[in-house]
């Protein structure tokens, strides 16, 4: 009984801290994927595939969480349509450097740049 109690409250914390992770997207959270983003493109670049396939899974989750953030704002469908089209560069990296064929992950590293720079030219702060 005191078990079920405990998984219950545990499910609960967890479940709170996803949805605060979905509903800000701060300054530190943007740094982290403009790291990550140039970590893919150099991994992508030497052709490695492990850290390419790292790189974009970790992109792919904090673009679901800006999607997510800019679905609850509501009035950003630009933010949402680009946010959706990065997480599925994203995806497409994962499956190109899981192939090994880094030239179709670098044009969509390239793409993936464009998006992020066609967001940021309409949402990012001064």
């Amino acid at each position: 009984m005191h078990t079920s109690r405990t998984l219950l409250l545990l499910a609960a914390l967890f479940a709170g801290s996803v949805f605060a992770a979905q509903s800000t997207i701060d300054d530190d959270f943007m740094r982290t994927v403009e790291d990550t983003h140039k970590s893919l493109t150099g991994n992508v670049g030497i052709s490695n595939a492990p850290g390419s396939i790292a790189d974009a899974r970790e992109l792919a989750v904090m673009f679901a969480q800006i999607e997510a953030f800019y679905v609850d704002k509501g009035d950003a469908p630009d933010a949402v349509t680009l946010s959706r089209q990065s997480r599925e560069l994203s995806d497409a990296i994962v499956k190109s450097a899981g192939r090994q064929d880094f030239e179709t992950a670098n044009l969509k590293t390239t793409e993936l740049s464009r998006a992020c720079k066609s967001c940021h030219n309409f949402y990012k702060k001064s």
